[in-house]
């Protein structure tokens, strides 16, 4: 159990990036003008057979992202490209996309109410990946300790406490609200348009939730091409893909020193639950697919757990979304 030993020092937030009363990620683009680009993601011109991967941080992007693009192409290939060239709020210039052919697997931690409107108009498809917020809270951890994003945070109790709980923090909105608005946005989808997979189903019934994901991309395909996606997903083949396969060379030369140093600091770290990558943006990318389930017991105090159940039954009382916490 990671113990709370150091949470009666003194810690200071630095200023956070905030808009739309999000505390934001250290994106560049974020950075140089961050209504511009939400703004510019919103109105984004989509295709009608664009995909967009839609998931709170630290939630199974990278995993889910590999295996929504082997469905796309009908096979199981790994995309050259990392998830990265099709992250909406971080690319340098959100024109690229129009230069990808399609159909497009985009992906984005924004928000419901910020997703391209055609795209939710037309009935385009979004995927939405859904995580226990326990393991959230872990992983997310371990990233702001590698990235310094919030400052250096000194043990768990502190970041539990002063950041994923604090209701006045609101990364990314904060979990509940953009779970509850995901919940209710699905709700009132008509068109069928939303898809929500559980992270823990996605990983103890692999093939029977790649069906299902298939199923609603309308993409047939045989059991053994299921089988060998699942199988080309598990971590340590996509960590290989990532050494072996991945064309890293977008990666922009005159990306910030503090990203840069970040980079070098983090490439070759691994945790049990992810793999480390690198990226102009992002300081550590994790496929978190590998996340294994139930590890906030690992981290979670007793009074941890208790506070945090009284939150989550407090926020979530008029939700009816199951989350899996085992």
């Amino acid at each position: 159990m990671e113990g709370n030993d150091d949470s009666t020092s003194k810690w200071t937030l630095p200023e956070p990036l905030v808009f739309d009363g999000m505390a934001l990620p250290s994106f560049p683009p974020l950075h140089k003008d961050a209504r511009k680009r939400f703004e510019d993601i919103k109105n984004l011109e989509c295709r009608k057979d664009d995909v967009i991967l839609v998931t709170y941080p630290k939630s199974g992007t990278h995993w889910a992202w590999e295996i929504t693009s082997m469905l796309l192409k009908q096979k199981a290939e790994y995309a050259k490209e990392p998830k990265e060239c099709f992250f909406l709020e971080a690319l340098p210039d959100l024109s690229v996309v129009q230069n990808m052919p399609s159909p497009r697997p985009l992906n984005t931690h924004l928000p419901y109410r910020w997703l391209p409107i055609r795209h939710i108009q037309n009935g385009g498809k979004i995927v939405h990946v859904l995580r226990n917020p326990k393991d959230v809270c872990v992983s997310m951890y371990h990233h702001f300790k590698t990235t310094m994003s919030f400052g250096k945070l000194r043990d768990f109790g502190t970041f539990f406490d002063k950041l994923f709980l604090n209701p006045k923090a609101h990364i990314m909105d904060g979990w509940f609200k953009f779970e509850k608005d995901f919940e209710q946005a699905a709700r009132e989808d008509k068109l069928g348009a939303i898809l929500t997979l559980h992270y823990e189903s996605l990983k103890k019934n692999p093939i029977q939730e790649i069906h299902r994901l298939a199923e609603f991309l309308n993409v047939k395909l045989t059991e053994e091409d299921i089988a060998e996606i699942s199988d080309k997903c598990s971590f340590q083949k996509l960590r290989l893909a990532n050494d072996s396969i991945k064309d890293h060379s977008w990666i922009s030369g005159d990306m910030p020193d503090k990203v840069r140093e970040h980079e070098l600091l983090t490439k070759k770290m691994f945790r049990k639950d992810c793999v480390l990558l690198t990226s102009p943006f992002y300081a550590r990318l994790s496929l978190s697919s590998t996340g294994i389930i139930g590890d906030w017991k690992n981290h979670f105090t007793v009074a941890m757990n208790e506070e945090f159940d009284a939150v989550y039954k407090e926020e979530m009382k008029d939700s009816n979304i199951h989350v899996q916490f085992e």
